[in-house]
């Protein structure tokens, strides 16, 4: 995994407990994933376009290498690069990129559903019957904030491939935002939020 990016300082930095994340269902892939993804935005932030294409072109190897099929985390990467590549400015390659994302996200319907919400342990008899008459009315709400979470990416992708400045830049809300610890939440906000942004010319 270490020769699939050109940053070694970013992957070689301790991060985390791999029996924590194994438990948790994530791999240390993933965590470098964000690292990465976090450190290009600190770039483009500084106007390091170099650096921070660099940085966006190893995070999509990486993703495509190590993320599992219509990860929405694939689509940011594949979107981030777009970035990349108007700046650079090769406007055909970056709109072509654009609409690759759109479509990947548009594909990423069965992983957004196979997101687990995290369960709270519930004791009362009334929980007890309640979960037993309405299977999986717990995880109604969590799920359809998901949806909704995924529909806000979505309409990121939507607006830029139509054209439209993005210049929200969505860090500082997904460090407010980010779990503390590793669950399915924290991949799909970090898909949406560490999308990139591109204000245009």
């Amino acid at each position: 995994m270490a020769g699939s990016t050109k940053h070694p300082e970013i992957i070689a930095t301790p991060v985390h407990d791999p029996g924590l994340l194994e438990r948790a269902g994530w791999t240390n892939a993933e965590v470098i994933w964000e690292q990465i993804q976090e450190a290009a935005a600190e770039c483009a932030r500084a106007n390091g376009d170099s650096e921070a294409s660099e940085l966006w072109r190893g995070a999509l190897e990486l993703a495509r290498e190590h993320l599992p099929p219509g990860d929405l985390r694939v689509a940011t990467s594949v979107a981030n690069l777009a970035v990349a590549e108007r700046r650079a400015g090769d406007t055909p390659a970056a709109q072509r990129m654009i609409e690759e994302a759109l479509a990947l996200w548009d594909a990423g319907d069965r992983w957004i559903e196979s997101l687990k919400p995290i369960t709270f342990a519930r004791s009362s008899t009334f929980h007890l019957r309640l979960q037993a008459r309405h299977t999986g009315g717990y995880d109604r709400l969590p799920r359809e904030r998901f949806r909704a979470l995924a529909m806000e990416g979505r309409s990121i992708l939507a607006a830029r491939r139509n054209g439209l400045p993005d210049a929200r830049d969505r860090l500082e809300r997904w460090r407010r935002e980010r779990p503390d610890g590793f669950d399915d939440r924290r991949k799909l906000l970090g898909a949406v939020l560490l999308i990139a942004p591109d204000g245009g010319t």
